[in-house]
């Protein structure tokens, strides 16, 4: 039989630790099942770091959505005695006068968040290595940097520990048993059923192979990242001297020296869909990508262009229909809840999502609206 104030939590990534952290806050014994372990390099929040930023061009919901994660943030930093989220600046770079940059600066304006505009001559003096002609302007905002993702699940999931939330690596859910009142059980590929009073899934790209009964709506795409180390000056692009990158408008983003001495290249623009996440390519690269993360960085940081020292990596997207997340109750099952679909941009948000989940399990409804997350906006297959 279920205990009483019981959740399991299906999937040990970084939203299922952190719902797991904020259900225990409120009292409940939690228990999370993950098929490999907690961290782990194939989940959709494994690897080494992610972007966070408050800027979302006209979008100001995910905006405000960033603003209550960033305390919760400072206190996972102060919790684990880490700087996961490290606030070294983001720098956004324009192509245009008018875009996806200018919205974003008009909506830090309106909720007076911190930034600064800069033509190219006062990118070029913080920054030499940038080229000039590449953009029109930048935004910058202090209050943007990296989290330190892997870092961060396990620190989460440590925290949760400590207070009293049960980890189990190793455990694969293959099957979910349910009637009429909602969900009964689990059963994992060893035969073993765990039961619980409710439910979560924090799947990631593997929900819609999970929750099939529910027609979860999910695609999956294969997104490629490169790592290079740069040939010259390397100290120059280390997190004190040089701030998260990106130009979103054509996709790409990047990051400061990290780990040995490399710098992360990705592009946010949906790779190829597959069917399923296959751990053989994780530490793929293809041509195509190495080729035109050398035009990007030809571009805009052109002494980069000419990596010799580089390496691939993979991560997959689990992505929704509208690019926006599933934080919701599962259809005709009461006990049952699903946080999906965070799209490759979810990370930074995550101890807002986790909050909010725990919030709606223990008590009908969170303090964010979660309105624009519901189910519902799609038509299920079933």
């Amino acid at each position: 039989m279920s205990v009483k104030n019981s959740v399991i939590v299906v999937g040990g990534g970084i939203m299922g630790v952190q719902t797991a952290y904020h259900l225990a806050q409120l009292g409940h014994a939690v228990t999370v099942l993950d098929q490999r372990d907690v961290p782990n390099q194939w989940a959709a929040s494994g690897d080494h770091l992610r972007v966070f930023r408050l800027t979302y061009g006209k979008d100001s919901f995910y905006t405000e959505m960033a603003l209550k994660a960033m305390p919760l943030w400072l206190e996972l930093n102060t919790l684990s005695e880490e700087t996961l989220l490290l606030q070294n600046g983001m720098l956004e770079l324009a192509p245009k006068a008018v875009g996806y940059e200018s919205q974003s600066l008009e909506v830090l304006k309106e909720r007076k968040i911190r930034f600064e505009k800069l033509l190219p001559p006062d990118v070029k003096k913080r920054y030499p290595m940038y080229k000039s002609g590449a953009f029109k302007w930048a935004l910058y905002h202090p209050d943007g940097g990296m989290i330190w993702a892997s870092r961060s699940v396990a620190a989460t999931a440590s925290i949760a520990q400590r207070k009293g939330v049960k980890i189990r690596n190793g455990v694969k859910i293959v099957s979910i048993q349910k009637d009429k009142t909602g969900i009964k059980s689990v059963k994992d590929a060893a035969g073993k059923t765990w039961e619980a009073e409710k439910f979560v899934f924090t799947t990631g790209y593997w929900s819609n192979e999970l929750l099939k009964p529910w027609g979860i709506p999910i695609k999956i795409t294969k997104q490629e990242q490169l790592f290079l180390r740069p040939q010259q000056g390397r100290g120059r692009y280390r997190p004190e001297h040089f701030p998260v990158f990106a130009s979103l408008t054509g996709g790409f983003y990047g990051f400061p020296v990290h780990i040995q001495g490399f710098i992360k290249i990705g592009d946010h623009r949906k790779g190829p869909v597959v069917k399923a996440a296959d751990a053989d390519d994780l530490r793929t690269l293809s041509p195509k990508f190495e080729k035109s993360c050398r035009g990007f960085l030809k571009k805009f940081l052109p002494e980069l262009a000419d990596f010799v020292d580089f390496e691939g990596h993979v991560c997959w997207y689990d992505n929704t229909p509208d690019d926006d997340f599933i934080i919701d109750r599962l259809p005709d099952a009461p006990n049952g809840f699903v946080a999906a679909g965070f799209s490759g941009h979810g990370f930074k948000f995550a101890p807002i999502v986790g909050k909010s989940l725990a919030e709606l399990i223990v008590g009908g409804k969170s303090e964010l609206n979660l309105h624009r997350f519901r189910l519902a906006r799609f038509k299920l297959k079933k």
